[in-house]
């Protein structure tokens, strides 16, 4: 008996597979866990995102160097995905053109079996071109990479067997021009407001004549965690109330001062 619970012991040694790559957990019996790739926001915010090798159609390119000091949108996918990721990522392409210029845009997949043929199909089909504006930078990274930039910002992900699926995060990450982690915003259909605040959020650690007036704006809205979405600063809307009421009350005893001394030259 002892014989045989050894003989178990060793093949299930030799044929055990660590659930844990570079962050992405494996699961074999389908579980849907989504607890497991929630990112533990202020543990990754202001740290900086690692400097990765992208692969892309016309040759290699440092992220660092692509970013070049200009506030950044980083969306992880991978390029078979038929559910959340063509979908976000063609909101994301549409919301750009409407976007200043200079703000950078990069979509990076963290399955190691994507390749350029998938990342090609994956372009073509959501974004109806290879050819994206120079301010985009869509690509594939080796397994190392995926390891370091995905654990830059704790993003974790794990594929289910049975159905050939990821799950992971539905975020886009706001990095400052320096590559810092800045903002976290979740969703497939992200509002055009969310991403300008939250481009304008990334810089504001170096604020600059050209955004000055959007910080301004910036300081009226506060982001809400709990809907992944920037809101009115409701302390704003109260002193504004505040400012309003004695407005009021100085006019108001402004023209009853003024009727007193008519009636009673």
């Amino acid at each position: 008996m002892s014989l045989l619970l050894l003989t178990m012991m060793v093949i299930s040694m030799v044929f055990a597979r660590e659930p844990y790559e570079y962050g992405r957990y494996t699961s074999y019996y389908g579980e849907q866990d989504v607890s497991v790739v929630k990112i533990q926001e202020d543990l990754f915010i202001g740290k900086e995102v690692a400097d990765v090798r992208v692969k892309t159609l016309s040759g290699e390119v440092r992220l660092k160097e692509f970013i070049e000091g200009k506030p950044t949108a980083l969306l992880f996918a991978y390029y078979t995905c038929d559910t959340v990721c063509p979908i976000t990522a063609e909101n994301l392409y549409k919301l750009s053109k409407n976007l200043p210029k200079d703000y950078r845009y990069v979509v990076l997949s963290f399955d190691e079996r994507d390749n350029l043929n998938t990342m090609k199909e994956f372009m073509q089909k959501n974004f109806r071109t290879t050819n994206l504006p120079d301010n985009w930078l869509v690509g594939i990274l080796s397994k190392e990479d995926i390891r370091a930039i995905t654990q830059s910002v704790g993003y974790k992900f794990y594929f289910i067997d049975r159905d050939k699926i990821f799950i992971h995060p539905n975020v886009t990450v706001f990095l400052s021009p320096e590559g810092r982690v800045m903002r976290y915003l979740y969703g497939t259909f992200l509002r055009d407001k969310d991403i300008s605040l939250a481009f304008v959020d990334a810089q504001r650690e170096k604020p600059s004549i050209n955004n000055i007036v959007d910080l301004a704006i910036l300081a009226c809205y506060r982001y809400d965690h709990t809907r992944s979405r920037y809101v009115i600063d409701p302390t704003l809307i109260f002193a504004g109330i505040g400012i309003l009421g004695v407005i009021g009350t100085f006019t108001l005893a402004y023209f009853y001062s003024r009727n007193r001394k008519e009636v009673h030259p």
